[in-house]
């Protein structure tokens, strides 16, 4: 079972060790599609993780009737006042009234469905790649 999660903090570790210590033979992966492949050349914004310009270009790129870009917001956010959660020592959930107006992090209105296109065009042959060695190889 592959797990493709579209949105981060969903971490399932725990769980997959749990389900794997009940049935060892059943493989649960778990991976986060949009770190997969580095954001550079594809995205202007360095920083972006929520409803930004990657996530906006993707969803434009798949499902454009579902993004109303008229109401994107400028994608202005505050960090944590501490360095460690900010530089990923420690991760804490964010208080979403104290980061931004919207809830953006990294500006959507940079997103076009091209960059989405081509963004995408770079994952998804690594995760094909991955469910191919997984149908043909053992894991060890």
């Amino acid at each position: 079972l592959m797990i493709m999660s579209g949105h981060g903090g969903n971490i399932f570790k725990p769980a997959i060790r749990d389900i794997m210590i009940d049935d060892p033979d059943f493989v649960i992966c778990h991976n986060e599609w949009f770190n997969i492949v580095p954001r550079e050349g594809f995205f202007e914004e360095k920083e972006d993780d929520h409803a930004g310009e990657l996530e906006t270009s993707v969803m434009l790129h798949y499902h454009p009737e579902l993004v109303d870009m008229s109401l994107a917001g400028d994608g202005k956010f505050s960090s944590f006042a501490i360095e460690g959660l900010n530089s990923k020592v420690a991760w804490v959930p964010r208080d979403w009234s104290h980061v931004s107006k919207d809830t953006g992090v990294g500006d959507p209105r940079k997103a076009t469905a091209e960059k989405g296109r081509r963004y995408m065009e770079a994952v998804i042959p690594k995760i094909v790649d991955l469910v191919v060695d997984f149908a043909t190889k053992p894991i060890y």
